[in-house]
């Protein structure tokens, strides 16, 4: 089954989506968990609904699932323009306590799949909070991000960043000074040696937004780290994994994974 739940996080109200295994609590017993972490201007559905399909699955498998939107995304408080990296790891903190303060979640088996600028979020937060037992990364932007995102920035951007103002960084979506100051105030590549919990990290050789390469130095700073870390790259596959083939495929994989390092 499905129950929206609203948290409050720095004053603000978040909503997600919370799937729990049908039959649970006449089984009285415990299940994992997962928290879903959207990307760059995505939200708790994400493209062609993946956070769904993704979600469903895990629940169907047992995974108690908790999908959310970011302050300043999707229907939660607050406006995009505001959004910072530690605000969302902030707000991923907090959903996973409220993922971990649910009755018949097994607090020893909990964990974090994030997708993008989520995986990014994902990365952060587990390298700093143990109580995180698993990490799934789709697509996820792991590498330095400030100086690629100004570098396409025309100079009168910058005049309005300077006085406050916001910028237009996709088609709709504007984002002001304190983002750029803070996108790179932690590095997931220069932390991943930090996390502690197994990691897998699903990545298209066609990404056009994460480049492959970046991926896959990220990879060999943790590969030797834990025998269940991996990196499974999807032939074909975009950031989003977009074709229908290309998501049973991330959603079989990650349900392969989860079978070794979580039960």
């Amino acid at each position: 089954m499905i129950r929206p739940v609203i948290f409050r996080n720095e004053g603000q109200c978040l909503v997600g989506i919370l799937h729990i295994p049908d039959g649970l609590a006449s089984r009285g017993g415990r299940a994992p968990g997962i928290v879903m972490f959207h990307g760059f201007t995505g939200n708790k559905v994400e493209a062609h609904r993946l956070f769904i399909h993704v979600a469903r699955r895990l629940c169907d498998s047992g995974f108690i699932v908790l999908r959310f939107d970011f302050r300043g995304s999707g229907d939660s408080d607050g406006e995009f323009e505001d959004m910072t990296i530690p605000g969302e790891v902030s707000d991923a903190r907090r959903a996973l306590t409220l993922l971990m303060r649910q009755r018949y979640v097994d607090k020893s088996r909990v964990g974090v799949l994030g997708l993008s600028m989520g995986g990014r979020v994902a990365a952060i937060l587990a390298s700093m909070d143990r109580r995180i037992g698993f990490v799934v990364l789709y697509s996820p932007a792991l590498g330095p991000l400030r100086g690629r995102m100004l570098s396409w920035m025309p100079r009168e951007y910058m005049d309005i960043l300077d006085l406050g103002g916001a910028v237009e960084v996709s088609s709709g979506w504007y984002l002001k000074k304190r983002f750029f100051e803070t996108v790179d105030y932690i590095v997931p590549s220069d932390v991943m040696k930090d996390i502690r919990a197994p990691i897998l990290i699903v990545h298209g050789d066609k990404d056009q937004v994460i480049p492959l390469d970046e991926v896959k130095r990220c990879f060999d700073l943790v590969k030797d780290l834990d025998d269940r870390n991996e990196l499974y790259i999807v032939s074909g596959g975009d950031h989003t994994f977009s074709k229908r083939e290309h998501t049973k495929e991330v959603i079989d994989k990650t349900l392969e994974w989860l079978s070794r390092a979580v039960y």
